[in-house]
């Protein structure tokens, strides 16, 4: 089939690996990503934050703890500005799941344009949540996008620049749900596992996406709430929340079709167990006053749920307790706003 195999052939023939690699998002995930994929790939970051690009620019990217890898990658400002960097094979959308329409918006109109010699460009949600990689699909009307499942934690460090991985349990995934797309996905497990970072593809892409997406609604909301590391929401009356959560989350995973193994549940606590120190994201976007993923965990686990016919009362309590958080970001940016429309007019 034509264009089956061309992005890939772009990706490996320009730098007997990855080509060159476009990563959308310099908060933990996006420079742990960078600094391990530059290992075998030159690597562009789009870094819309100039405190953080300057970082980068100083320093370089530092990874620490559980995975050790730095990496001096190129930097642009905007996602408008990598049809003049060119030669990418793949983009990597390493953002936050609440920024994926506004990098969808920005990728839309140069995406015809990234490739070496008009050759396609694959894009690979590397995020959280069961549903982004579709989003991205839908949003874009493009159907080259893989879908990682990452199983490592990370903490970017504001004041010296530095990402702290707490946790890693590989190996990775990655999947897609375009057939004509397996030969990018096998190529790219092969070359991240060069990278040290063991990678596979998966096949069936939806269970690992969905066992990871239990142990992130399960373990962040509650973690967020109670402001503190899994370590201490393991040693805390929260565990008792989460066990509810795995519960609630395996029923509606099994009644959607999802091979949930038997054994999962002690599975997810020794998960648990061996990142105790780590701190999730959702208790870092907590208390910096962020948005949270909370509509790619908990809340689609209960529109899922809801369609299926399975009671979720835990994850819908939970699911409101931390919308909270976010509707009153919503309403302080929202008096911002008017502070400074108002401002402007006199």
């Amino acid at each position: 089939m034509p264009g089956r195999t061309t992005g890939m052939r772009a990706m490996t023939e320009q730098a007997g690996s990855l080509g060159r690699v476009a990563i959308v998002g310099a908060g933990a995930m996006g420079s742990s990503l960078a600094a391990v994929a530059a290992r075998v790939a030159p690597v562009v970051m789009v870094v819309r934050n100039p405190a953080r690009a300057a970082q980068i620019f100083d320093r370089g990217v530092v990874v620490r703890g559980k995975i050790h890898a730095d990496a001096r990658p190129l930097l642009v400002k905007r996602v408008e500005d990598l049809p003049a960097i060119g030669g990418i094979g793949a983009v990597f959308i390493a953002t936050k799941t609440t920024a994926i329409a506004s990098v969808c918006h920005d990728l839309a109109p140069v995406l015809p344009s990234l490739g070496a010699d008009g050759a396609p460009v694959s894009l690979i949600s590397y995020q959280n949540g069961i549903d982004p990689g579709r989003e991205i699909m839908r949003l874009l009307g493009y159907d080259r996008v893989m879908r990682m499942v990452l199983n490592y934690g990370a903490v970017l460090d504001d004041q010296t620049g530095e990402v702290h991985v707490g946790m890693h349990e590989p190996p990775h995934a990655v999947g897609c749900v375009t057939p004509d797309l397996v030969p990018e996905c096998e190529s790219l497990a092969a070359r991240l596992t060069e990278a040290d970072f063991p990678t596979r593809y998966e096949p069936d892409i939806e269970t690992p996406v969905w066992l990871k997406a239990i142990l992130n609604a399960s373990m962040s909301p509650v973690a967020a709430l109670i402001d503190s590391t899994i370590r201490e929401v393991l040693d805390s009356p929260a565990r008792a929340v989460v066990a509810r959560l795995l519960d609630e989350s395996i029923a509606v995973a099994r009644a959607e079709g999802i091979a949930v193994p038997e054994g999962f549940t002690d599975r997810a606590w020794s998960i648990f167990q061996n990142g105790a120190d780590h701190v999730p994201s959702m208790v870092e976007d907590i208390r910096r006053g962020r948005e949270s993923e909370v509509g790619q965990l908990n809340r689609q686990i209960v529109g899922h749920a809801r369609t299926l016919g399975v009671p979720v009362p835990t994850h819908e309590t939970v699911d409101a307790l931390i919308e909270a958080f976010d509707w009153r970001l919503y309403h302080a940016r929202a008096s911002a706003r008017r502070h400074w429309t108002e401002e402007a007019a006199r």
